[in-house]
């Protein structure tokens, strides 16, 4: 298992040639001889075969790999043989309730220096974060993760925290080699802390773009030759899940390629119920369209606009939704009975309760923005909450690429009660959900973050992995 698994962080594709490989004799009946067990005629020896095809893995993420080891040569009278199988799947992503690549808010967002995104900690030639920078969190008394934790950055501490899980990281190199009582973090808080102390561990790295998704969609958008079960839309589009079927709303998506599964090119402007595909893309669109087409923005929502190609409308304080119709942004909400993963090239915004029909079993929702996942809290003119039932319960993987995970019009409205997470959050700034006053939530959410451990097995369908991972076993079981 371990020399498999060694070829498979050698050549990352190494998966790809299934059970074939000349060169390998652990594929053949005969076996590998195990060196210093014998000679050629007596020697103990291994084989292994994949279980997993090509597309299962893709998808799921996952290589099943069937080892038997033998104490003599196959076939010999009194070879005695034993057989395991093993899953094996990248750590990463999933791993994790909470994790982040910079422990600060975004730049691009809160309007300070560019260079106050970097790390704590220098990397090469690049310095670390200049002091003064005001976008830094802080973790604070009363602040609880329930479940595994990962940060690429140091951790800012003024409190005791409670990390409840063994597995607290940092990738601060300030922390690599101290002991468990030790102060792994920067801040004023000395240990303990009230939970678990953040041990040091390798970074973690995000990908740069969801692009990959698209080997998955129909039509052929990526220019391979060949398509995939997911679904393909341009433009702002609005999903809402119905157990094995959706109701999608695309204006722009009016390509002749378009399967009827997926949307009836024909009548574009008309909201329509098709079933739900493994992956769901939202692109960017260069077609004519109508600012709030699909119900977003909503009528009597207060935003300052901004340009098409900004990242976000609103203000530094009190950031916003880019509406803008040709985005790339995927506006969902709903109960999947099935699993998905929903990704925008821009954004996801989630406009109401999102979640599988239970929290058992392998129906799981996977969020992948290049941007920005946000949380809809359209606001009146007054800075007044408009809706009056707001998100409150959220059952997914989230994964916001160059941005973060975040809460609309954070400074504006009346506070909207426990933000309830349910999964697991990966970004790469850290995002605000809420303000506070003291120790009070002013405006948006208090915070609770549960880990869903199905992800530890169970992947949202062709989900994206950390380009530096490598493979290691998740699970043995004999036979």
């Amino acid at each position: 298992m371990d020399e498999y698994i060694s070829r498979l962080n050698a050549n990352d594709n190494y998966w790809k040639l299934g059970n074939v490989d000349t060169g390998n004799p652990a594929f053949s009946l005969a076996g590998q001889v195990i060196q210093g067990t014998g000679t050629d005629s007596t020697a103990a020896r291994y084989r292994y075969r994949l279980l997993s095809s090509a597309a299962d893995i893709t998808s799921q993420g996952v290589i099943r790999l069937q080892v038997v080891g033998m104490s003599g040569p196959a076939g010999n009278t009194g070879t005695v043989n034993r057989t395991i199988t093993a899953e094996l799947r990248r750590k990463g992503l999933l791993n994790f309730v909470y994790l982040s690549d910079v422990e600060a808010t975004d730049p691009d967002i809160s309007g300070v220096s560019s260079s106050c995104g970097r790390y704590y900690y220098a990397v090469g030639s690049t310095p670390g974060r200049p002091s003064g920078c005001g976008n830094l969190i802080q973790w604070n008394t009363g602040d609880v993760v329930n479940g595994p934790f990962h940060s690429n950055d140091a951790l800012l501490i003024n409190g005791s925290v409670n990390y409840t899980s063994p597995q607290t990281e940092t990738s601060w190199p300030g922390a690599e080699g101290l002991a468990a009582t030790a102060k792994t973090w920067v801040g004023n808080q000395a240990p303990p802390l009230a939970g678990n102390s953040p041990a040091y561990a390798a970074s973690i790295s995000l990908p740069t773009s969801n692009n990959d998704l698209l080997k998955n969609v129909e039509p052929d958008v990526d220019g391979d030759g060949e398509v995939g079960p997911g679904c393909y839309y341009t433009g702002a589009t609005r999903i809402v899940l119905q157990g094995t079927t959706m109701k999608v709303l695309s204006p722009s998506t009016t390509s002749s390629d378009t399967p009827s599964r997926c949307y009836n090119v024909g009548t574009p402007n008309t909201e329509q119920t098709v079933a739900i595909p493994p992956v769901i893309y939202v692109d960017s669109s260069t077609s004519t369209c109508t600012l709030g087409a699909i119900g977003y923005p909503a009528s009597g929502e207060s935003y300052t606009t901004g340009s098409s190609t900004a990242i976000a409308w609103g203000t530094t304080s009190n950031p916003v939704t880019n509406y803008a119709c040709t985005r790339g942004t995927a506006y969902v909400s709903g109960t999947a009975a099935t699993p998905v993963t929903l990704a925008g090239s821009d954004d996801v915004v989630i406009t109401a309760d999102l979640k599988p029909d239970s929290t058992s079993g392998v129906n799981v929702i996977g969020l992948i923005a290049g941007g920005f996942v946000w949380m809809y809290h359209p606001v009146k003119s007054n800075g007044t909450n408009l809706n009056s039932t707001p998100v409150s319960n959220i059952q997914a993987a989230i994964l916001a690429l160059r941005h973060s995970f975040l809460i609309e019009n954070k400074s504006s409205g009346a506070a909207l009660g426990t933000l309830n997470v349910y999964g697991a959050i990966a970004q790469k700034y850290r995002g605000a959900v809420g303000s506070v006053s003291g120790n009070t939530v002013t405006n948006g959410y208090l915070k609770n973050y549960v880990y869903d451990t199905r992800l530890q097995y169970t992947q949202p369908p062709y989900f994206l992995k950390a380009s530096n991972s490598p493979f290691s076993l998740s699970k043995i079981i004999d036979g």
